[in-house]
């Protein structure tokens, strides 16, 4: 759901009785597919690429279910990469696309991955921004607070915040917290503040629905062979102050996809929405060579 940019087609596709809501923009002969990342968050966090790209491009954005204009079911089942990125296949079907270049932020890497191994004709080039792939460890600190995710804790300090029980307790604290490792770069007290508005309009019953979709989920193993089966031109951009996803991850994903690989210094985990006219210049350099 794109707020700030009039769409010139916008639907619903269904999966399961559940809608998932899809908008277009532009009316380029290639096609540009930005795919929704997780569910705390809806398209919107798209708003600076999508008025750039959609004069010369036709652009197609989707909220993926649990958040935006699309449907909220509380069902596990319902979510997971492998379900998401045949989604982006299912949008591309309703739009007659037969074969586009598919940008993934975040949980939105893996989902384009998944989509490139599982449709290969479907993909002519991806971007893959602060990737999200399970291909090296992740930050420490955030695997320990999984580890207790279930607990009841007295407190919840940093990363203890990722506690299902304190998601029902107190969820915007927790959503601010989150947003605020999503934006590690001085003075972005007004990225983090569209991103919180983006995530009250979901719940925390749908964000713990996705954490437990494991059987529709990107193993290591199925991600490394993805990777090395890319066929298709790739540019992977990654922060060095990413808090989300390790740097390590981005640059795993390059080496076996033989991507090209930006690193960004200072970057954070979400730099199309902090620094958008670096990453989108990197994106044009990408899409004008291949």
């Amino acid at each position: 759901m794109i707020i700030d940019t009039e769409a010139t087609a916008a639907g619903f596709i269904e999966r399961d009785g559940q809608r998932i809501a899809w908008q277009e923009f532009g009316a380029g002969d290639d096609v540009l597919l930005l795919l929704p990342t997780w569910s705390i968050i809806h398209s919107d966090f798209w708003r600076h690429q999508v008025p750039h790209f959609s004069p010369r491009y036709r652009v197609i954005t989707f909220d993926g279910l649990g958040n935006g204009a699309s449907d909220r079911p509380v069902d596990p089942g319902s979510y997971g990469d492998l379900r998401f990125a045949d989604d982006a296949a299912a949008v591309l079907d309703a739009r007659h696309v037969q074969r586009a270049a598919v940008m993934g932020t975040s949980q939105g890497g893996p989902w384009a991955l998944a989509l490139a191994g599982r449709h290969p004709e479907r993909v002519s080039a991806a971007v893959f921004i602060a990737p999200n792939v399970p291909l090296a460890p992740g930050h420490p600190e955030r695997v320990a607070a999984y580890g207790r995710f279930n607990e009841t804790l007295d407190d919840h300090p940093g990363w203890l915040r990722w506690n299902w029980h304190h998601w029902l307790s107190d969820y915007p604290d927790f959503l601010h917290f989150f947003f605020s490792q999503c934006f590690t770069e001085p003075d972005s007290g007004p990225e983090i503040d569209h991103f919180l508005a983006m995530g009250m309009q979901t719940t925390p019953q749908v964000l713990l629905a996705t954490i437990t979709a494991d059987e529709n989920d990107l193993t290591p193993d199925a991600a490394a062979g993805y990777a090395r089966g890319l066929s298709c031109p790739s540019l992977v951009i990654h922060g060095d102050a990413d808090a989300i996803a390790p740097t390590e991850r981005g640059e795993e994903l390059a080496r076996l996809a033989g991507s090209e690989l930006i690193i960004m210094a200072g970057g954070g985990h979400e730099p199309q929405s902090r620094s958008p006219e670096v990453v989108n210049a990197h994106i044009d350099a990408f899409l004008a060579s291949v």
